[in-house]
């Protein structure tokens, strides 16, 4: 295995926190002018907006007020009863929509960016654009029993739906598991920002455990490619050089086959599923080139 790469540099804590009822409390914060051009950012399964304090602020420095929001029952937003694909399209809707002076551009990593690319599918007149990072298509897991997702609901309730705590060393050494190009600095970076403290010092995520249901996504690859397909807004597909299992993510050559009229696609050699934790300049720089030639296109 290679050793793992290094954080991002600089990070920065957004400058500006809010919140909106959708009607579930979602969690926002800000980085950047307050009166720039919003650029939307989407983060992945099991993340949070603070994942982005290595990139954000790239993207902020060129103008733009980014905005990021924590997913339900990720971060600071609030937990659900239930959780669902359909529910989470609607708060990405609502964060679009409470955010002025729309159609907004998006980026989105991983699970972030499949729901920017749902989301421009089905509503249009919200999206500007789509930078996708790793991530455009859903999951998909082997059919499993009603019964056996039931069983599973009913044990994250009885079990009270909190998360394992530890001391700081043990989460982010579980972090680095799943996560192991990246270097254990930003795995305690992240278990500064998104991770409670109890009144004895353990630590645990926040993160709701019943955020994963069973199957998280029920759609077949081609199903998802064919959607990916009929996206009419301009798409930056960013795909990961190197694989990884924690991404699942098809090849360039199926996603070259499906891109949409205005997608372009782009390999990202050398980095791998977290793109834009490994390499923010990188990425930063696709993105921002990609994003003003969109906004050169729409002035013509």
């Amino acid at each position: 295995m290679t050793d793992p790469v290094p954080a991002p540099p600089v990070t920065r804590a957004p400058a500006r926190r809010w919140t909106i009822a959708n009607p579930l409390e979602i969690a926002l914060v800000e980085w950047g002018p307050a009166n720039g051009t919003p650029l939307i950012l989407v983060h992945g399964g099991g993340d949070f907006a603070r994942n982005f304090d290595g990139f954000a602020p790239l993207l902020a420095d060129a103008g733009w007020r980014v905005v990021a929001w924590d997913q339900r029952g990720h971060g600071d937003s609030a937990r659900a009863e239930l959780y669902g694909w359909s529910a989470e399209l609607r708060d990405l809707v609502g964060v679009l929509q409470a955010v002025s002076g729309g159609p907004h551009p998006v980026i989105g990593h991983s699970k972030g960016g499949v729901l920017a690319l749902d989301v421009a599918a089905a509503r249009p007149e919200l999206v500007r654009a789509v930078v996708a990072i790793d991530g455009f298509i859903r999951r998909v897991h082997p059919p499993r029993p009603p019964e056996e997702t039931a069983e599973r609901w009913l044990d994250l309730q009885r079990a009270g739906r909190t998360t394992r705590a530890g001391t700081a060393a043990e989460l982010a050494h579980g972090r680095q598991a799943a996560n192991p190009r990246l270097e254990p600095a930003w795995m305690d970076y992240l278990v500064e920002v998104g991770a409670d403290a109890d009144a004895d010092g353990h630590r645990s995520w926040k993160i709701d455990p019943a955020a994963f249901p069973l199957p998280p996504h029920a759609v077949s690859l081609e199903a998802g490619l064919q959607r990916m397909a009929t996206v009419r807004c301009a798409l930056l597909a960013l795909k990961a050089g190197v694989e990884e299992a924690i991404a699942g993510q098809p090849s360039a050559e199926l996603l070259r086959d499906h891109l949409p009229p205005l997608g372009r696609l782009e390999v990202l050699d050398g980095l791998g599923h977290f793109a834009h934790v490994e390499d923010p300049q990188r990425v930063a720089a696709l993105a921002l080139s990609f994003l003003a030639d969109v906004l050169a296109d729409a002035r013509d």
